[in-house]
């Protein structure tokens, strides 16, 4: 039961989005840190374009962590050096017609101190901080399997639609082809009967 418990409070710092990014937009989104805490944001384009798009990571003053024109998917991983607004940005400007699909986890993980610390800790749930550090460890590492997994199932319905798309396409080319070879023989064979045709004046 304890165990169930913590893993249910380092869940609440999870925050994970599917959204859409407009041609010649930026999303921004955000979440509270406190110095030494993990935070771990990890995102993949599904759908647009060159399933790229521009992205900037910014720490609680503003000054910028990570910046990239064009980013396919990525995965970063960085301490909290103060306690604040830590904010990620996905910037669309660049594309003229093309909106953006993309999948995005941020997840702030709470330093060992904040479990040590009764002045930090907010609630009396864990008095063991050892094991919420292994709990911690343990729900980090769920969380990263169940981001794979979301990633694979959106992939796999991507590669289902065109799967599908391409059989219609055959399936109806199948048809078209001969249907409209059979029309043309009959047309042909009309024709050259017509043409043929001796008429008889009495």
């Amino acid at each position: 039961m304890l165990i169930l418990i913590g893993i249910l409070v380092s869940l609440q710092t999870v925050r994970g989005f599917l959204v859409t990014v407009d041609a010649h937009d930026t999303l921004c989104f955000f979440d509270r840190a406190q110095e030494r805490d993990r935070i771990t944001i990890s995102f993949e384009v599904m759908e647009g374009g060159f399933k790229d798009i521009a992205v900037d990571i910014s720490a609680a003053d503003a000054e910028k962590l990570y910046h990239s024109e064009a980013e396919t998917s990525g995965k970063y991983t960085f301490a909290a050096n103060k306690d604040g607004q830590y904010t990620l940005c996905f910037d669309n400007s660049k594309s003229t017609l093309t909106p953006k699909v993309l999948m995005f986890h941020f997840i702030v993980v709470k330093d060992h101190g904040y479990y040590t610390d009764p002045h930090k800790r907010a609630d009396d749930v864990i008095e063991q901080a050892a094991l919420q550090e292994n709990i911690n460890e343990l729900s980090s590492q769920m969380i990263a399997m169940k981001h794979e997994q979301e990633y694979m199932h959106v992939r796999y319905k991507g590669h289902l639609e065109i799967s599908d798309s391409v059989h219609f396409r055959l399936v109806a080319w199948s048809v078209f082809g001969p249907s409209l070879l059979l029309t043309l023989t009959i047309v042909e064979i009309y024709y050259l009967k017509r043409f043929f045709e001796v008429k008889r004046v009495v």
